[in-house]
């Protein structure tokens, strides 16, 4: 008598888009921060030593050993640095992004309060909470960056100074239209980031064989 095969388990849930996208962030700013802040760090390293390169074999060889250790401390400072702030910046977006969709999705609730099933899987809410998660992180970029530019500021002049004229604070010399084009930046792109999930859903459920 033939025995069949073992049926295998199914695998489990696939990670939340919340846990994958920052993860993925950060393997991409790593990988990023790592090659530019090697280079940079090799760069630096031989102008600051053009001056009084090795003359013999074994200067050369801890000439080399020393810029080898140099870039690659830079690249692994570099590559955590880079990535640990663009995957913070991408889990802020989604977290706010689900968020958003949770307030709506609370509020249609309320609006129909025995909404049937298929009109709970029909709803489509993601490019409306992405469009509002991408604004907000764009108003909190651009607030982030104007704190940057004050607190790099010069100082007022001491009052023996000659008298000249002020020098502008660095919040006025940005660009006027700088805070609106991010703004509305970040609502365009975080609309669609958000249409793409809810196009994948839709094309999830209208797929044949999807409960196969």
């Amino acid at each position: 008598m033939a025995h069949s095969a073992p049926t295998p388990a199914p695998l489990g849930p696939a990670p939340s888009l919340v846990v994958l996208a920052p993860t993925s962030a950060f393997l991409f700013g790593f990988t990023s921060g790592l090659v530019s802040s090697s280079k940079l760090a090799a760069k630096q390293f031989l102008a600051e030593n053009a001056h009084r390169l090795p003359t013999t074999v074994q200067g050369w060889y801890f000439y080399q050993k020393t810029k080898n250790y140099r870039v690659l401390w830079a690249g692994i400072k570099g590559g955590l640095r880079t990535g640990a702030r663009l995957a913070l910046w991408t889990g802020a977006f989604l977290s706010l992004e689900e968020s958003v969709d949770a307030g709506i999705r609370s509020a249609v609730s309320l609006a129909r309060p025995t909404p049937t099933e298929e009109q709970r899987d029909v709803l489509r809410t993601k490019w409306a909470a992405g469009a509002v998660a991408g604004a907000g992180m764009a108003g909190a970029a651009s607030w982030w960056c104007a704190s940057l530019s004050l607190s790099h500021s010069p100082p007022f002049p001491p009052p023996s100074a000659p008298l000249t004229r002020p020098h502008p604070p660095a919040a006025d010399r940005l660009s006027r239209p700088t805070v609106p084009r991010r703004l509305a930046l970040g609502l365009a792109l975080g609309g669609v980031a958000g249409g793409a999930v809810d196009l994948r859903d839709w094309l999830r459920a209208r797929l044949p064989g999807k409960d196969a």
